[in-house]
């Protein structure tokens, strides 16, 4: 039976993402290193599939297509012996799980960078015309939302009647509305229950947070910040 793969780019790119580190965050092992013949590496990693690539394996989904399979959401980092120990026992690596390793190691590497590490927010130039980005990567969004107040952002309130448009009665989307978070843009269903949320500081910048994973309240699973990025669409400057 053929197998939905990963291609050597998106291989690549999820083992740079991660500085060539297993996303198990009780292991955090050092996948890549030198070898003892000076032009050569040695690699113990491997691009282990979150929902497998087959039937029968383990985490299928059937409702993914063959694309989402073999795409980089669909995918993690993890030594040999850790992609070995989520497969032979799927109950208890879940999904769910191993988005949240994922998603948190990726946003620790990101605050790594640079040596930025034991800083509560993103450096920023004096002349920066926008309020502090908190270091919010990999947190659930109740911590993520907590900080960007703090820090001087304001969510962008959608009108009540939003709650019934088709893209936020599903996923996370009514969660997060009932909680009082109107200023959530979309829920995506499938994949990684991507949410997209709205704010603003008083320069009138609008800042967008996506977070990854679904939420299960009675085994405590939530969604965490996946990434930000800055919206200038709806804005004059």
């Amino acid at each position: 039976m053929s197998r939905d793969e990963f291609p050597k780019s998106v291989k690549d790119a999820l083992a740079k993402r991660v500085c060539y580190r297993c996303s198990n965050p009780n292991c955090k092992a050092m996948t890549s290193g030198p070898h003892t013949e000076p032009e050569r590496s040695v690699n113990v990693g491997v691009a282990a599939h979150i929902s497998a690539a087959s039937p029968g394996g383990p985490r299928y989904d059937s409702d993914m297509s063959s694309e989402e399979r073999s795409s980089i959401e669909n995918a993690i980092w993890l030594c040999q012996s850790c992609a070995k120990l989520v497969d032979a026992d799927s109950g208890s690596f879940t999904k769910r799980t191993l988005v949240r390793w994922k998603v948190t190691t990726e946003a620790e590497v990101l605050r790594l960078l640079g040596g930025r590490a034991d800083s509560d927010y993103f450096p920023q130039p004096v002349a920066a015309l926008h309020a502090p980005i908190p270091q919010i990567g990999g947190l659930s969004y109740d911590d993520a939302r907590m900080l960007l107040l703090q820090a001087g952002w304001q969510p962008i309130m959608n009108h009540w009647s939003h709650a019934s448009n088709p893209d936020m009665r599903c996923g996370n989307g009514l969660y997060f509305w009932e909680k009082g978070y109107h200023e959530i843009v979309n829920a995506c269903p499938t994949g990684l229950a991507f949410c997209k949320f709205a704010l603003q500081d008083v320069y009138g910048n609008h800042l967008v947070v996506v977070t990854a994973g679904e939420v299960f309240e009675e085994i405590d699973a939530t969604a965490h910040v996946w990434r930000w990025y800055f919206n200038y669409e709806d804005t004059d400057s």
